[in-house]
C-alpha cells in the first residue's frame, strides 16, 4: 500500500517522482473524481519536455512499458479538463435535467450552446455534473492521436499500472469506479482518447 505524503506525493516503488510545479496552478481542496487521458505524445519524455513549459498537465503518466510518474502533487490543481464541461444530465437520462432551463440553452446556437451547458453544470456540484479541474485528478497515459476518432492502443503494461494506481487513489481519496472517467466523456475531445484504457 503506498503512502500519501505531507506535500502530496505518492510514495510507492512503482512510483518515480517527478514533479513539475509548472503544471501546477493553485490548491487541490478535494478530490472528487479522476480523469483519464492520453498524451498525444510518442513517449514519456515529450511530455516532460511539455511540462518544463508549463500551462497543461496532470497528476500522473504511464509511459508504454507501464511505468508510473506522479508529476503533480494531489494537493494541486492542474489543468486537464478542459475549458468546458459536457451536461451530465443530457448524456445519461435526460429525464433528470432541467427541462425548463434545458430548452433555452438547446435552442442556442452550437457554441452558445456549450458554454451555456459549461455554464449550467458548473453551478451543480459533484457527482451531479462531470468532473473539473477543481476536483478532479488527471492520469496521462502516453499514446500518440492517429486520426479523429482514435488513439494509439493502450498498452496491457500501461491497462496493469492504470489499475493499480486507480486502486491506490480510490484508498486515499475514498473513490469508487463511477468516480473515474475518459476525457472525451467529460469534455470536448477527439471521441478514441483512453478508449482502449481498463479499470
Amino acid at each position: 500500500m503506498s503512502t500519501l505524503d505531507k506535500d502530496g506525493m505518492l510514495i510507492d516503488d512503482k512510483i518515480s517522482l517527478k514533479r513539475y510545479t509548472s503544471i501546477e496552478h493553485g490548491n487541490l481542496t478535494r478530490v472528487s473524481a479522476v480523469v483519464v487521458h492520453q498524451t498525444d505524445a510518442p513517449t514519456a519524455q515529450h511530455t516532460f519536455n511539455a511540462y518544463n513549459s508549463g500551462g497543461n498537465g496532470a497528476h500522473f503518466l504511464i509511459g508504454k512499458n507501464g511505468q508510473i510518474y506522479q508529476t503533480a502533487s494531489t494537493l494541486k490543481r492542474c489543468y486537464h479538463v478542459g475549458r468546458l464541461i459536457k451536461s451530465k444530465c443530457l448524456t445519461l437520462d435526460k429525464n433528470s435535467c432541467d427541462s425548463v432551463e434545458m430548452a433555452k440553452i438547446l435552442a442556442k446556437s452550437w457554441s452558445n450552446q456549450i458554454k451555456a451547458l459549461d455554464a449550467h453544470e458548473r453551478q451543480k456540484a459533484y457527482p451531479y455534473r462531470y468532473p473539473v479541474n477543481s476536483d478532479a485528478l488527471g492520469i496521462e497515459i502516453v499514446g500518440k492521436h492517429v486520426n479523429d476518432t482514435q488513439y494509439e492502443a493502450v498498452t496491457p503494461s500501461q491497462n496493469e499500472a492504470l489499475q493499480w494506481l486507480l486502486a491506490e487513489l480510490y484508498s486515499h481519496f475514498t473513490l469508487t469506479k463511477t468516480d473515474v472517467y475518459r476525457h472525451p466523456e467529460v469534455s470536448y475531445k477527439n471521441p478514441g482518447e483512453a478508449k482502449g484504457a481498463t479499470w
